[in-house]
Protein backbone atom coordinates (compact mmCIF):
# COMPACT_ATOMS: atom_id res chain seq x y z
CA UNK A 1 0.00 0.00 0.00
CA UNK A 2 1.30 3.38 -0.96
CA UNK A 3 1.39 6.03 1.78
CA UNK A 4 0.46 9.55 1.18
CA UNK A 5 2.85 12.38 1.84
CA UNK A 6 0.72 13.46 4.78
CA UNK A 7 0.97 10.01 6.33
CA UNK A 8 4.70 9.93 5.77
CA UNK A 9 5.15 13.29 7.48
CA UNK A 10 3.05 12.10 10.40
CA UNK A 11 5.14 8.97 10.85
CA UNK A 12 8.37 10.93 10.65
CA UNK A 13 7.11 13.34 13.26
CA UNK A 14 6.21 10.41 15.56
CA UNK A 15 9.63 8.83 15.10
CA UNK A 16 11.28 12.07 16.05
CA UNK A 17 9.16 12.34 19.17
CA UNK A 18 10.06 8.78 20.11
CA UNK A 19 13.72 9.47 19.43
CA UNK A 20 13.59 12.63 21.54
CA UNK A 21 11.83 10.73 24.30
CA UNK A 22 14.44 7.97 24.36
CA UNK A 23 17.20 10.54 24.17
CA UNK A 24 15.79 12.28 27.23
CA UNK A 25 15.50 8.94 29.01
CA UNK A 26 19.13 8.15 28.18
CA UNK A 27 20.29 11.52 29.45
CA UNK A 28 18.30 11.11 32.66
CA UNK A 29 19.69 7.59 33.06
CA UNK A 30 23.22 8.88 32.69
CA UNK A 31 22.57 11.59 35.25
CA UNK A 32 21.11 9.03 37.68
CA UNK A 33 24.09 6.74 37.08
CA UNK A 34 26.50 9.55 37.83
CA UNK A 35 24.53 10.45 40.96
CA UNK A 36 24.56 6.82 42.13
CA UNK A 37 28.27 6.55 41.47
CA UNK A 38 28.89 9.79 43.36
CA UNK A 39 26.76 8.61 46.29
CA UNK A 40 28.50 5.24 46.26
CA UNK A 41 31.88 6.94 46.40
CA UNK A 42 30.66 9.16 49.23
CA UNK A 43 29.26 6.14 51.11
CA UNK A 44 32.56 4.30 50.69
CA UNK A 45 34.46 7.33 51.93
CA UNK A 46 32.11 7.67 54.89
CA UNK A 47 32.39 3.95 55.62
CA UNK A 48 36.17 4.21 55.74
CA UNK A 49 35.91 7.27 57.95
CA UNK A 50 33.47 5.50 60.29
CA UNK A 51 35.79 2.48 60.52
CA UNK A 52 38.71 4.79 61.27
CA UNK A 53 36.73 6.63 63.94
CA UNK A 54 35.50 3.36 65.45
CA UNK A 55 39.09 2.17 65.76
CA UNK A 56 40.06 5.49 67.29
CA UNK A 57 37.19 5.31 69.78
CA UNK A 58 38.15 1.72 70.55
CA UNK A 59 41.74 2.77 71.29
CA UNK A 60 40.63 5.70 73.45
CA UNK A 61 38.20 3.54 75.41
CA UNK A 62 41.00 1.05 76.00
CA UNK A 63 43.29 3.81 77.26
CA UNK A 64 40.62 5.25 79.55
CA UNK A 65 39.87 1.79 80.94
CA UNK A 66 43.50 0.96 81.77
CA UNK A 67 44.61 0.79 85.38
CA UNK A 68 47.12 -1.13 87.46
CA UNK A 69 44.91 -4.24 87.44
CA UNK A 70 44.61 -4.68 83.65
CA UNK A 71 47.78 -3.11 82.25
CA UNK A 72 51.37 -2.24 83.09
CA UNK A 73 50.39 1.12 84.55
CA UNK A 74 51.65 1.65 88.13
CA UNK A 75 49.20 1.83 91.06
CA UNK A 76 50.19 5.48 91.54
CA UNK A 77 48.41 6.30 88.26
CA UNK A 78 45.05 4.99 89.49
CA UNK A 79 44.22 8.26 91.24
CA UNK A 80 41.23 8.07 93.55
CA UNK A 81 39.96 4.78 92.14
CA UNK A 82 38.75 2.58 94.97
CA UNK A 83 41.09 -0.32 95.52
CA UNK A 84 39.70 -3.83 95.78
CA UNK A 85 40.10 -5.24 99.28
CA UNK A 86 41.62 -8.71 99.07
CA UNK A 87 40.72 -9.54 102.69
CA UNK A 88 37.72 -11.78 103.21
CA UNK A 89 35.09 -10.49 105.60
CA UNK A 90 34.99 -12.27 108.92
CA UNK A 91 38.51 -13.57 108.49
CA UNK A 92 41.45 -13.51 110.88
CA UNK A 93 42.70 -10.06 111.81
CA UNK A 94 46.32 -9.07 112.05
CA UNK A 95 49.37 -10.69 110.49
CA UNK A 96 48.95 -13.60 108.06
CA UNK A 97 49.42 -17.18 109.18
CA UNK A 98 53.08 -18.11 109.50
CA UNK A 99 54.30 -14.56 110.09
CA UNK A 100 56.80 -14.50 112.98
CA UNK A 101 55.77 -11.07 114.16
CA UNK A 102 57.70 -8.94 116.62
CA UNK A 103 56.99 -6.97 119.77
CA UNK A 104 58.86 -5.16 122.54
CA UNK A 105 60.71 -7.35 125.01
CA UNK A 106 61.42 -6.49 128.66
CA UNK A 107 64.86 -4.98 129.10
CA UNK A 108 67.04 -6.53 131.79
CA UNK A 109 68.99 -3.29 132.27
CA UNK A 110 66.64 -0.28 132.18
CA UNK A 111 68.28 3.15 132.09
CA UNK A 112 65.99 4.59 134.76
CA UNK A 113 63.78 3.02 137.44
CA UNK A 114 60.80 4.88 138.85
CA UNK A 115 59.18 3.32 141.96
CA UNK A 116 55.50 3.98 142.61
CA UNK A 117 54.74 3.42 146.32
CA UNK A 118 51.47 2.31 147.82
CA UNK A 119 50.71 4.14 151.10
CA UNK A 120 47.07 3.28 151.90
CA UNK A 121 44.91 0.15 151.74
CA UNK A 122 42.08 0.67 149.28
CA UNK A 123 39.71 -1.54 151.32
CA UNK A 124 40.13 -0.29 154.90
CA UNK A 125 42.23 2.88 154.53
CA UNK A 126 44.99 1.40 156.74
CA UNK A 127 48.36 3.15 156.38
CA UNK A 128 50.98 0.99 154.63
CA UNK A 129 53.98 3.32 155.02
CA UNK A 130 55.76 1.02 157.47
CA UNK A 131 54.90 -2.24 155.71
CA UNK A 132 57.72 -4.11 153.94
CA UNK A 133 57.58 -4.39 150.15
CA UNK A 134 56.82 -7.96 149.05
CA UNK A 135 57.34 -7.51 145.31
CA UNK A 136 56.85 -5.35 142.24
CA UNK A 137 54.70 -5.43 139.12
CA UNK A 138 56.86 -4.10 136.32
CA UNK A 139 55.99 -2.08 133.24
CA UNK A 140 58.53 -0.52 130.89
CA UNK A 141 58.35 2.48 128.55
CA UNK A 142 60.61 2.59 125.52
CA UNK A 143 61.02 6.22 124.54
CA UNK A 144 63.20 8.19 122.17
CA UNK A 145 64.99 11.16 123.73
CA UNK A 146 66.04 14.17 121.72
CA UNK A 147 69.44 13.58 120.11
CA UNK A 148 72.47 15.36 121.52
CA UNK A 149 75.28 16.59 119.34
CA UNK A 150 78.66 15.12 120.22
CA UNK A 151 81.50 17.55 119.50
CA UNK A 152 84.83 15.85 118.90
CA UNK A 153 87.86 18.12 118.96
CA UNK A 154 90.88 16.94 117.01
CA UNK A 155 94.21 18.32 118.23
CA UNK A 156 97.35 17.94 116.15
CA UNK A 157 100.48 18.16 118.25
CA UNK A 158 103.08 20.73 117.31
CA UNK A 159 106.75 20.27 118.29
CA UNK A 160 110.06 21.86 117.54
CA UNK A 161 112.74 19.55 116.22
CA UNK A 162 115.85 19.78 118.47
CA UNK A 163 118.12 18.90 115.57
CA UNK A 164 117.00 21.28 112.77
CA UNK A 165 114.83 23.57 114.91
CA UNK A 166 111.88 23.34 112.47
CA UNK A 167 108.31 23.31 113.76
CA UNK A 168 106.53 20.00 113.12
CA UNK A 169 102.80 19.29 113.33
CA UNK A 170 100.88 16.00 113.38
CA UNK A 171 98.60 15.16 110.43
CA UNK A 172 94.84 15.41 110.76
CA UNK A 173 92.70 12.52 109.44
CA UNK A 174 91.56 12.96 105.82
CA UNK A 175 87.95 13.38 106.89
CA UNK A 176 88.83 16.35 109.13
CA UNK A 177 89.52 19.15 106.65
CA UNK A 178 88.09 22.34 108.16
CA UNK A 179 88.39 24.14 111.49
CA UNK A 180 84.69 23.43 112.14
CA UNK A 181 82.58 20.95 110.16
CA UNK A 182 79.79 18.39 110.41
CA UNK A 183 80.81 14.78 110.96
CA UNK A 184 80.06 11.47 109.27
CA UNK A 185 76.90 10.97 111.34
CA UNK A 186 75.33 14.05 109.79
CA UNK A 187 76.36 12.91 106.31
CA UNK A 188 74.89 9.45 106.87
CA UNK A 189 71.57 10.83 108.11
CA UNK A 190 71.38 13.34 105.25
CA UNK A 191 71.88 10.62 102.62
CA UNK A 192 69.38 8.31 104.29
CA UNK A 193 66.68 10.96 104.74
CA UNK A 194 67.04 12.37 101.23
CA UNK A 195 67.57 9.23 99.16
CA UNK A 196 65.69 6.57 101.11
CA UNK A 197 63.02 8.52 103.01
CA UNK A 198 62.79 10.97 100.07
CA UNK A 199 62.71 14.14 102.18
CA UNK A 200 63.52 17.39 100.35
CA UNK A 201 66.66 19.21 101.46
CA UNK A 202 64.71 22.06 103.05
CA UNK A 203 62.77 19.66 105.28
CA UNK A 204 65.97 17.80 106.22
CA UNK A 205 67.57 21.07 107.26
CA UNK A 206 64.51 21.96 109.31
CA UNK A 207 64.45 18.52 110.94
CA UNK A 208 68.08 18.85 112.02
CA UNK A 209 67.32 22.27 113.51
CA UNK A 210 64.28 20.97 115.39
CA UNK A 211 66.27 18.07 116.83
CA UNK A 212 69.66 19.65 117.49
CA UNK A 213 69.40 23.43 117.11
CA UNK A 214 71.85 23.32 114.17
CA UNK A 215 70.56 23.98 110.63
CA UNK A 216 72.90 22.94 107.77
CA UNK A 217 72.51 24.93 104.55
CA UNK A 218 71.32 23.35 101.32
CA UNK A 219 74.84 23.61 99.91
CA UNK A 220 76.18 21.70 102.92
CA UNK A 221 73.56 18.97 102.52
CA UNK A 222 74.33 18.64 98.78
CA UNK A 223 78.03 18.32 99.59
CA UNK A 224 77.26 15.59 102.12
CA UNK A 225 75.17 13.67 99.55
CA UNK A 226 78.00 14.01 97.04
CA UNK A 227 80.47 12.65 99.59
CA UNK A 228 78.20 9.72 100.42
CA UNK A 229 77.68 8.93 96.73
CA UNK A 230 81.42 8.88 96.01
CA UNK A 231 81.98 6.47 98.90
CA UNK A 232 79.07 4.24 97.90
CA UNK A 233 80.30 4.11 94.28
CA UNK A 234 83.38 2.28 95.58
CA UNK A 235 81.07 -0.45 96.92
CA UNK A 236 79.24 -1.03 93.61
CA UNK A 237 81.92 -3.36 92.16
CA UNK A 238 81.38 -5.62 95.17
CA UNK A 239 77.60 -5.63 94.61
CA UNK A 240 78.11 -6.33 90.92
CA UNK A 241 80.55 -9.16 91.68
CA UNK A 242 78.14 -10.87 94.07
CA UNK A 243 75.19 -10.53 91.66
CA UNK A 244 77.22 -12.35 89.00
CA UNK A 245 77.54 -15.35 91.33
CA UNK A 246 73.79 -15.60 92.07
CA UNK A 247 71.77 -18.39 90.39
CA UNK A 248 68.83 -16.02 89.74
CA UNK A 249 68.44 -12.25 89.57
CA UNK A 250 65.62 -9.82 88.75
CA UNK A 251 65.87 -6.95 86.25
CA UNK A 252 63.58 -4.03 85.57
CA UNK A 253 63.56 -0.37 84.55
CA UNK A 254 61.32 2.65 85.01
CA UNK A 255 61.25 6.09 83.34
CA UNK A 256 62.49 9.09 85.34
CA UNK A 257 62.58 12.79 84.51
CA UNK A 258 66.03 14.35 84.50
CA UNK A 259 66.31 18.06 83.73
CA UNK A 260 63.08 17.88 81.72
CA UNK A 261 64.17 14.86 79.67
CA UNK A 262 63.22 11.23 80.09
CA UNK A 263 65.85 8.89 81.49
CA UNK A 264 65.57 5.39 82.95
CA UNK A 265 66.38 3.91 86.33
CA UNK A 266 67.61 0.32 85.87
CA UNK A 267 68.02 -2.39 88.48
CA UNK A 268 69.54 -5.84 88.83
CA UNK A 269 68.73 -7.38 92.19
CA UNK A 270 67.81 -10.36 94.31
CA UNK A 271 66.87 -10.89 97.96
CA UNK A 272 70.36 -9.85 99.18
CA UNK A 273 71.77 -7.40 96.64
CA UNK A 274 70.55 -4.32 94.77
CA UNK A 275 72.34 -2.53 91.94
CA UNK A 276 70.71 0.64 90.61
CA UNK A 277 71.88 2.86 87.75
CA UNK A 278 70.48 5.86 85.89
CA UNK A 279 70.86 5.86 82.11
CA UNK A 280 69.63 7.91 79.16
CA UNK A 281 68.51 4.76 77.32
CA UNK A 282 66.07 2.02 78.18
CA UNK A 283 67.49 -0.55 75.80
CA UNK A 284 70.72 -2.46 75.21
CA UNK A 285 73.49 0.08 75.98
CA UNK A 286 72.19 0.61 79.51
CA UNK A 287 72.08 -3.13 80.20
CA UNK A 288 75.61 -3.55 78.87
CA UNK A 289 77.09 -0.62 80.77
CA UNK A 290 75.73 -1.85 84.10
CA UNK A 291 78.23 -4.69 83.73
CA UNK A 292 76.12 -7.64 84.88
CA UNK A 293 74.09 -9.15 82.03
CA UNK A 294 76.87 -9.40 79.40
CA UNK A 295 78.71 -12.02 81.44
CA UNK A 296 75.85 -13.44 83.51
CA UNK A 297 74.90 -17.09 82.85
CA UNK A 298 72.18 -17.71 85.44
CA UNK A 299 68.43 -16.99 85.31
CA UNK A 300 67.07 -13.46 84.77
CA UNK A 301 63.45 -12.57 85.54
CA UNK A 302 62.26 -9.62 83.46
CA UNK A 303 59.23 -8.11 81.72
CA UNK A 304 59.92 -9.19 78.11
CA UNK A 305 61.66 -6.01 76.95
CA UNK A 306 63.27 -6.84 73.59
CA UNK A 307 66.69 -5.65 74.78
CA UNK A 308 66.93 -8.60 77.17
CA UNK A 309 66.91 -10.95 74.18
CA UNK A 310 70.15 -9.66 72.64
CA UNK A 311 72.00 -12.62 71.07
CA UNK A 312 75.17 -11.88 73.04
CA UNK A 313 73.36 -12.42 76.34
CA UNK A 314 73.72 -16.03 77.50
CA UNK A 315 71.41 -16.10 80.52
CA UNK A 316 68.14 -18.06 80.82
CA UNK A 317 64.96 -16.01 80.48
CA UNK A 318 61.97 -15.98 82.82
CA UNK A 319 59.02 -13.68 82.10
CA UNK A 320 57.02 -11.90 84.79
CA UNK A 321 53.62 -13.58 84.92
CA UNK A 322 52.12 -10.72 86.92
CA UNK A 323 52.52 -8.53 83.83
CA UNK A 324 50.89 -11.20 81.69
CA UNK A 325 47.96 -11.59 84.09
CA UNK A 326 47.26 -7.87 83.98
CA UNK A 327 47.38 -7.81 80.19
CA UNK A 328 45.05 -10.83 79.98
CA UNK A 329 42.66 -8.99 82.29
CA UNK A 330 42.76 -5.96 80.01
CA UNK A 331 42.02 -8.05 76.89
CA UNK A 332 39.15 -9.82 78.65
CA UNK A 333 37.62 -6.55 79.85
CA UNK A 334 37.99 -4.53 76.67
CA UNK A 335 37.89 -7.08 73.83
CA UNK A 336 35.80 -9.73 75.64
CA UNK A 337 38.09 -12.55 74.52
CA UNK A 338 37.50 -15.85 76.24
CA UNK A 339 41.03 -17.07 75.62
CA UNK A 340 42.47 -14.24 77.76
CA UNK A 341 40.25 -15.16 80.72
CA UNK A 342 41.11 -18.84 80.30
CA UNK A 343 44.84 -18.10 80.16
CA UNK A 344 44.67 -15.96 83.28
CA UNK A 345 42.89 -18.74 85.17
CA UNK A 346 45.39 -21.33 83.91
CA UNK A 347 48.41 -19.30 85.08
CA UNK A 348 46.84 -18.65 88.49
CA UNK A 349 45.92 -22.31 88.94
CA UNK A 350 49.40 -23.37 87.85
CA UNK A 351 51.03 -21.12 90.43
CA UNK A 352 48.79 -22.51 93.19
CA UNK A 353 49.86 -26.04 92.20
CA UNK A 354 53.53 -25.01 92.05
CA UNK A 355 53.40 -23.41 95.51
CA UNK A 356 51.76 -26.50 96.93
CA UNK A 357 54.46 -28.72 95.48
CA UNK A 358 57.22 -26.47 96.81
CA UNK A 359 55.69 -26.45 100.28
CA UNK A 360 55.65 -30.24 100.19
CA UNK A 361 59.22 -30.38 98.89
CA UNK A 362 58.28 -32.38 95.78
CA UNK A 363 58.18 -31.57 92.06
CA UNK A 364 54.95 -31.42 90.09
CA UNK A 365 53.94 -34.74 88.57
CA UNK A 366 54.34 -35.42 84.85
CA UNK A 367 50.57 -35.74 84.52
CA UNK A 368 50.00 -32.25 85.91
CA UNK A 369 52.73 -30.75 83.74
CA UNK A 370 51.33 -32.40 80.62
CA UNK A 371 47.80 -31.22 81.40
CA UNK A 372 48.97 -27.62 81.87
CA UNK A 373 51.05 -27.77 78.70
CA UNK A 374 48.14 -29.05 76.59
CA UNK A 375 45.73 -26.53 78.13
CA UNK A 376 48.17 -23.74 77.32
CA UNK A 377 48.27 -24.74 73.64
CA UNK A 378 44.50 -25.23 73.45
CA UNK A 379 43.85 -21.76 74.85
CA UNK A 380 46.16 -20.20 72.27
CA UNK A 381 44.42 -22.14 69.50
CA UNK A 382 41.11 -20.62 70.64
CA UNK A 383 42.77 -17.23 70.86
CA UNK A 384 43.84 -17.30 67.21
CA UNK A 385 40.21 -17.50 66.13
CA UNK A 386 39.29 -14.59 68.41
CA UNK A 387 42.09 -12.12 67.76
CA UNK A 388 41.81 -12.70 63.99
CA UNK A 389 38.50 -10.79 64.14
CA UNK A 390 39.93 -7.77 65.99
CA UNK A 391 39.87 -4.33 64.42
CA UNK A 392 43.43 -3.29 63.60
CA UNK A 393 44.58 0.27 63.04
CA UNK A 394 46.00 1.18 59.67
CA UNK A 395 49.73 0.89 59.18
CA UNK A 396 51.46 4.24 58.74
CA UNK A 397 54.53 4.44 56.55
CA UNK A 398 56.07 1.92 54.18
CA UNK A 399 58.47 0.33 56.67
CA UNK A 400 57.88 -2.08 59.52
CA UNK A 401 55.57 -4.99 60.10
CA UNK A 402 51.85 -5.06 59.63
CA UNK A 403 49.90 -3.73 62.61
CA UNK A 404 48.31 -6.25 64.97
CA UNK A 405 45.75 -5.95 67.72
CA UNK A 406 46.83 -5.94 71.37
CA UNK A 407 45.29 -9.37 71.79
CA UNK A 408 47.26 -10.74 68.83
CA UNK A 409 50.51 -9.26 70.13
CA UNK A 410 49.91 -10.74 73.58
CA UNK A 411 48.91 -14.12 72.17
CA UNK A 412 51.98 -14.36 69.98
CA UNK A 413 54.14 -13.43 72.97
CA UNK A 414 52.65 -16.41 74.79
CA UNK A 415 53.48 -18.62 71.79
CA UNK A 416 57.04 -17.36 71.38
CA UNK A 417 58.03 -17.40 75.08
CA UNK A 418 56.06 -20.37 76.36
CA UNK A 419 59.11 -22.00 78.02
CA UNK A 420 60.10 -18.75 79.77
CA UNK A 421 56.54 -18.19 81.00
CA UNK A 422 56.07 -21.69 82.43
CA UNK A 423 59.59 -22.16 83.79
CA UNK A 424 58.32 -21.74 87.37
CA UNK A 425 56.60 -25.13 87.00
CA UNK A 426 59.88 -26.95 86.42
CA UNK A 427 62.39 -25.05 88.57
CA UNK A 428 61.58 -24.37 92.24
CA UNK A 429 64.04 -21.45 92.28
CA UNK A 430 62.00 -19.52 89.73
CA UNK A 431 59.37 -17.07 91.07
CA UNK A 432 56.02 -16.40 89.44
CA UNK A 433 56.57 -12.67 89.05
CA UNK A 434 59.20 -9.93 89.00
CA UNK A 435 58.05 -8.25 92.20
CA UNK A 436 61.56 -8.20 93.68
CA UNK A 437 62.85 -5.81 91.00
CA UNK A 438 59.65 -3.77 91.02
CA UNK A 439 59.91 -3.25 94.78
CA UNK A 440 63.51 -2.11 94.40
CA UNK A 441 62.63 0.71 91.98
CA UNK A 442 59.02 1.51 92.93
CA UNK A 443 59.77 4.25 95.47
CA UNK A 444 61.78 6.20 92.90
CA UNK A 445 58.43 7.25 91.43
CA UNK A 446 57.56 8.82 94.78
CA UNK A 447 60.85 10.73 94.59
CA UNK A 448 59.82 12.03 91.18
CA UNK A 449 56.39 13.07 92.49
CA UNK A 450 58.01 14.99 95.35
CA UNK A 451 60.77 16.70 93.37
CA UNK A 452 59.30 16.74 89.85
CA UNK A 453 62.61 15.64 88.35
CA UNK A 454 66.33 15.53 88.95
CA UNK A 455 67.97 18.79 87.99
CA UNK A 456 71.28 17.26 86.90
CA UNK A 457 72.55 13.92 85.61
CA UNK A 458 74.92 13.82 88.57
CA UNK A 459 72.00 14.09 90.98
CA UNK A 460 70.27 11.13 89.33
CA UNK A 461 73.42 9.02 89.44
CA UNK A 462 74.01 9.86 93.11
CA UNK A 463 70.42 8.92 93.95
CA UNK A 464 70.75 5.54 92.19
CA UNK A 465 74.08 4.67 93.84
CA UNK A 466 73.06 5.58 97.40
CA UNK A 467 69.62 3.99 97.18
CA UNK A 468 71.04 0.73 95.81
CA UNK A 469 73.58 0.64 98.65
CA UNK A 470 70.97 1.35 101.36
CA UNK A 471 68.63 -1.25 99.84
CA UNK A 472 71.41 -3.83 100.08
CA UNK A 473 72.07 -2.89 103.71
CA UNK A 474 68.43 -3.39 104.61
CA UNK A 475 68.23 -6.71 102.76
CA UNK A 476 71.26 -7.99 104.67
CA UNK A 477 69.84 -6.64 107.96
CA UNK A 478 72.99 -4.59 108.59
CA UNK A 479 72.76 -1.62 111.01
CA UNK A 480 71.89 1.22 108.69
CA UNK A 481 73.43 4.32 110.25
CA UNK A 482 76.49 2.50 111.57
CA UNK A 483 77.11 0.95 108.14
CA UNK A 484 76.87 4.32 106.36
CA UNK A 485 79.31 5.83 108.85
CA UNK A 486 81.66 2.85 108.44
CA UNK A 487 81.60 3.31 104.67
CA UNK A 488 82.48 6.99 105.09
CA UNK A 489 85.41 5.98 107.30
CA UNK A 490 86.58 3.33 104.83
CA UNK A 491 86.14 0.23 106.97
CA UNK A 492 82.83 -1.22 105.74
CA UNK A 493 82.25 -4.76 104.46
CA UNK A 494 79.11 -6.51 103.21
CA UNK A 495 77.93 -9.88 104.44
CA UNK A 496 79.24 -12.48 101.99
CA UNK A 497 77.41 -15.56 103.26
Amino acid sequence: MKLTSQQVNKISKGDKEIADYFSALLTQNQQLTQLVEKQAAQIEKQTLQIEKLEKRVNDLERQLGQNSNNSSKPPSSDGLRKQNNSRQSGGKKGAPTGHDGHTLRFSTSPDEIVVHSVSTCKHCAQSLDGVAVQGYTKRQLFDLPLPRLVVTEHRAEEKCCPACHTRQRATFPDRVQAPVQYGEGFTAWTAYLNVYQLLPLDRISRLFFDLTGYQPSEATLLAQIKTMASVVADQEPSIRKHLLTQPLIHSDETPMRLNGKQQYLHTHSNADWTLLAMHARRCGPALVEMGVLPSYTGIVVHDCLNSYFKPEFKFTHVLCNAHLLRECQGIAEHDHHKWASDMKQLLQRSWVLAKGARAAGIPLSDEVLTEIDLSFDAILALGKTEWAKDAVREKTGPRGRKCKSKAANLGQRFELHKASILRFLYDARVPFDNNQAERDIRMSKVKQKISGCFRTATGGEQFASIRGFISTLLKQKLPLHASLVSALRGNFQFKTT
